[in-house]
């Protein structure tokens, strides 16, 4: 699974903001950002980057525009 649910976002928040984050923890951009009103839903290029991502973002508490935010995988919603 590539694709990740990126929550707890700031409404200021931009795609572009998103790639530079992505870019500073050295992560590869995501192929596609799908940004709604408070989270995103973002997919890498294999399930090897997904889960450094998730492990980078995660367990360091990174914050954007003041929110600390949440990164898990994507669950589709006949799944939840």
């Amino acid at each position: 699974m590539n694709k990740l649910y990126v929550g707890n976002l700031s409404p200021s928040v931009t795609v572009e903001d998103l790639k530079q984050l992505f870019c500073e923890r050295k992560l590869p951009v995501a192929d596609q950002i799908l940004l709604k009103s408070g989270y995103a839903f973002v997919d890498f290029p294999d399930q090897n980057w997904a889960i450094k991502a998730i492990e980078t973002l995660s367990g360091d508490k990174v914050e954007l525009h003041g929110k600390v935010i949440e990164v898990d995988y994507s669950v589709p919603k006949k799944l939840r």
